[in-house]
């Protein structure tokens, strides 16, 4: 499919046996723990020009309760690890490796991830060699990739999908 591929070519690519439900799923999920991560961060700048990261909600306490509204995580790894034991599936069906399957989620993850990490290096540079790299400019572009860190942890899962799948009891 190309980029500009329309909702319409998507469905009709998509085979008929796929559980939209858990995609619907997996992006609200997604989008949920990303812009949670997005409005939690706070860059401060104190009166005596220092910079601090904080969480916004220690500034915006009224807002804190939404964090029980807003509690994904638990439907994040549910449905990831479905769509794992459904893609380690569909990897055997089709002859594939423990191996095959591991590579293809990296490649699926670990892509956009360097797409990423690339524009942000690539800003960063161009910040500090504009001269302009200040304590706030600074900050601002650690805070960009603090998210980064749950890739190791979301890889480490990856790559436990087949073994727990193998071992699960099976049903039916």
């Amino acid at each position: 499919m190309s980029v500009g591929s329309s909702a319409r070519e998507l469905a009709a690519a998509t085979p008929v046996d796929r559980d939209r439900y858990v995609d619907l799923l997996r992006v609200a999920a997604l989008a949920v723990v990303m812009l949670g991560h997005f409005f939690m961060t706070a860059v401060e700048v104190e009166p005596d020009g220092a910079v601090e990261v904080t969480n916004s909600l220690t500034i915006i306490t009224w807002a804190q309760w939404l964090t029980w509204v807003f509690q994904v995580m638990p439907v994040f790894f549910a449905v990831g690890g479905f769509s794992h034991a459904v893609g380690w599936t569909s990897t055997r069906r089709h002859g594939g490796t423990y191996a095959d399957f591991v590579s293809s989620r990296l490649d699926r993850l670990l892509r956009p991830t360097f797409a990423f990490v690339a524009v942000g290096m690539t800003v960063g540079i161009a910040v500090e060699a504009s001269g302009n790299l200040n304590p706030t400019a600074s900050m601002v572009l650690r805070v960009i990739a603090q998210p980064l860190w749950f890739i190791g942890i979301y890889l480490a899962v990856v790559a436990l999908a087949g073994p727990i799948v193998l071992t699960a009891p099976r049903t039916a």
